[in-house]
């Protein structure tokens, strides 16, 4: 991973008012007052409103009863999960370089436990610029990547939502199926219509890159087309059978291995969930993660309670357990793990976060 001072590791005052700025003045929008006190109030409401509507106390004599062993499973198959996406990184970032396995695990788990514990979520921007300073990696493709990643995910999870959908269609309540499998369809569809948009903007990419530059400032030109470019390289796989089957597989671990995590879950609370509705679940538990609140508290408790009681007909104080576990085994080891990493590197959240930051203090 390199050491302190060098090309590879950090400069000596990094984390300090004299740290240089973020390569290519890269920054976040900063956490306000304002937007950090809209996100904590957001947390609080949908947090009340999760534990409102639920019986307190069947919730808990079912959180006492969760057998602790399917737990620990859990919390391994969480872990394995962020692993593999991780591992998944690396391969999306081959056409920007090689990346040491080490520094992509370090980076993802101190990337996750920043936006855990940090407003803002900036750990989607503190990722790839931790991983540029420890790698000497180009800023703007390690930049780029995050948003393959994304799109990547995206499109992974539409297939997993659709095909959970119609192979769970006897497990889904009666007033919720018409409308899931509708939503499956067009999920479909959508990813379909996105893979076309992805192959025709790729045949027309020089054109395309050099027309969108064109309504940027003079002074950022270079930069976004060097962004735009690391982007289009990453979508590449959609033109080439092997990069594309690597990245599917790639994709298919990540969220296989989160599939299989709930339902592990589940049988720690005796739910007979099976991996269709497991599916579901997952796509029904990314929306409430788009809620902007910290760590995903509250939006994700709420997201994982409505999607077992009022889509899989689970009662509601078991589904209300469930995602009180669920949320800890989702964010409490990897923000351990990514906590662990940047004391084993010598950094704090707030030295990590000011990578980010504007000017880099």
């Amino acid at each position: 991973m390199g050491t302190p001072g060098g090309k590879r590791g950090f400069p000596a005052n990094f984390g300090t008012a004299e740290a240089s700025p973020a390569p290519h003045g890269t920054t976040v929008a900063p956490a306000t007052p304002l937007r950090v006190g809209v996100s904590v109030a957001l947390a609080v409401a949908l947090l009340a409103f999760f534990f409102w509507r639920a019986p307190l106390a069947e919730v808990a004599t079912t959180l006492a009863r969760v057998r602790p062993g399917w737990v620990a499973v859990a919390v391994v198959l969480s872990l394995a999960s962020y692993a593999l996406r991780a591992l998944r990184w690396g391969a999306i970032l081959k056409p920007v370089g090689a990346a040491p396995a080490a520094a992509l695990l370090g980076c993802t788990a101190a990337g996750f436990a920043t936006s855990t514990i940090l407003p803002g979520r900036i750990g989607e921007v503190v990722r790839p610029l931790l991983l540029s300073r420890r790698t000497g990696l180009p800023v703007a493709g390690t930049l780029a990547s995050i948003l393959t990643e994304r799109l990547t995910d995206l499109a992974t999870l539409l297939a997993v939502f659709a095909g959970g959908v119609i192979l769970a269609s006897d497990r889904l309540a009666a007033a919720a199926g018409p409308a899931l499998r509708q939503t499956a369809v067009l999920a479909a569809l959508g990813l379909l219509v996105a893979f076309l948009f992805v192959f025709v903007l790729l045949h027309f990419r020089a054109s395309a890159v050099g027309r969108f530059a064109r309504l940027v400032p003079l002074g950022w030109r270079d930069r976004v087309t060097s962004f735009l470019n690391h982007l289009l390289n990453g979508l590449e796989a959609v033109r080439s059978a092997r990069r594309l089957a690597e990245l599917a597989a790639w994709s298919a671990a990540v969220w296989g291995t989160a599939i299989v995590q709930i339902e592990a879950l589940a049988q720690g609370f005796g739910l007979p969930l099976g991996v269709a509705a497991s599916a579901v679940l997952i796509g029904v538990s990314v929306i409430g993660l788009a809620v902007p609140t910290p760590g995903g508290v509250g939006s994700f408790h709420a997201a994982i309670q409505f999607g077992l009681a009022t889509l899989l007909g689970v009662d509601l104080a078991d589904a209300t357990a469930f995602a009180i576990v669920h949320h800890a085994v989702c964010f409490f080891p990897i923000t351990l793990a990514g906590l662990g990493y940047m004391s084993a590197v010598g950094l704090r959240p707030s030295s990590v976060a000011k990578l980010a930051a504007p000017g880099g203090t």
